[in-house]
């Protein structure tokens, strides 16, 4: 019953994903999606990744690990495509694949935390379920737009969505299987995925902001603070 608590609260990447399947302006909409995933990266970076990271690492430890994980991410965009920030479909799809590695990573952490939660107090796991939910519907959005604007099926789009989804469940299905996992590990493992959101964040999402309209940028950021307003009601209530 946990395991599938999990896995729907996972899930709720799909509901970023519907929004964009179903909606028919999909220029300002993926453009709206990339100004709510900065906000909502941003903010999730300094009131949510570092406090979590400080709880499990001292700070020597969580710079160290952070910058691997920035450099992680970086090697692995020399595997990925070229891509010009001038060429916005290009770049989009680009911070779609940066967005997803740096997603699964965060939501394994997030449902290893969410599993253990629900099996010592599940009221408070359901509102830390919610929490999580919230803040993964923007990166469905800025995902799936990314992938629309690349010519994928809705199909393709949505299995992918899917199979990014998982992750929540597999980080619980980790301490489902093995029990648990050390402090220092997880540790490392929120270190990494900050480094990791740092990169995408300020060398990715800010050079396309550059290019977007501004109102556009405006209802976004206010948007996306709103959703990590209540996704952080919600996880420390």
């Amino acid at each position: 019953m946990t395991l599938l608590i999990t896995l729907l609260f996972g899930m709720t990447i799909f509901i970023g994903t519907l929004i964009i399947l179903i909606t028919k302006d999909n220029k300002k909409i993926a453009e709206l999606s990339i100004s709510i995933a900065f906000s909502v990266l941003f903010l999730l970076i300094f009131l949510e990744v570092v406090p979590h990271t400080l709880k499990h690492l001292d700070y020597f430890s969580m710079i160290f690990y952070g910058v691997v994980g920035f450099c992680l991410l970086k090697l692995l965009d020399l595997f990925i495509p070229n891509h010009e920030h001038s060429k916005k479909k290009d770049h989009i799809f680009h911070i779609g694949i940066m967005a997803s590695i740096a997603l699964i990573i965060h939501n394994i952490i997030e449902g290893m935390v969410l599993y253990s939660t629900l099996q010592t107090n599940f009221e408070l796991g359901i509102l830390l379920g919610i929490g999580i939910g919230l803040h993964n519907i923007p990166m469905g959005m800025i995902i799936s737009s990314s992938l629309e604007m690349s010519n994928y099926s809705k199909v393709k789009i949505s299995i992918i969505s899917f199979v990014i989804s998982l992750a929540t469940f597999l980080g619980g299905l980790i301490i489902f299987l093995i029990g648990s996992v050390s402090e220092y590990i997880i540790g490392v493992m929120f270190a990494l995925t900050l480094g990791m959101l740092i990169y995408i964040v300020f060398f990715e999402l800010l050079h396309h902001l550059k290019h977007q309209d501004k109102k556009t940028n405006i209802v976004g950021f206010i948007v996306g603070a709103i959703v990590i307003c209540l996704s952080l009601i919600f996880h420390h209530h």
